[in-house]
């Protein structure tokens, strides 16, 4: 009978311990620091300095409405994802990407927010 009692003893023991090791831990994980976030955006080169590279890419464009002469790219070849075909300031938190393909201008970024800066 004392044996019976031994074990189920030793067995609330480790229950006991096993149980209070695992609160330990979970109660004293604390949450520390901050996550910012910042909004993807992106603002295009001024009229003139959009204009002068993207005469880089096609000397017959001698004009262009960043507003209705663009089209969105839901993707974007390795070729163009380079500094030549970036269009868009240093000041951009991500960068805007250019390129012509048959005759249309194609622009990708994964920005959420694009400032055309038409000055």
């Amino acid at each position: 009978m004392k044996t019976k009692y031994k074990i189920f003893l030793i067995l609330i023991l480790f229950s006991c311990i096993f149980t209070y090791t695992l609160c330990a831990f979970t109660t004293s994980v604390e949450k520390t620091g901050t996550i910012e976030t910042t909004e993807l955006s992106t603002v295009l080169l001024s009229n003139n300095d959009f204009l002068t590279k993207l005469e880089t890419l096609d000397s017959s464009i001698t004009s262009v409405d960043k507003e209705n002469d663009l089209t969105r790219a839901n993707s974007i070849a390795d070729t163009y994802l380079n500094d030549n075909y970036v269009f868009s300031t240093t000041t951009s938190n991500v960068p805007t990407y250019l390129w012509i393909d048959n005759g249309i201008i194609y622009y990708y970024t994964i920005a959420t927010n694009i400032d055309l800066n038409n000055n």
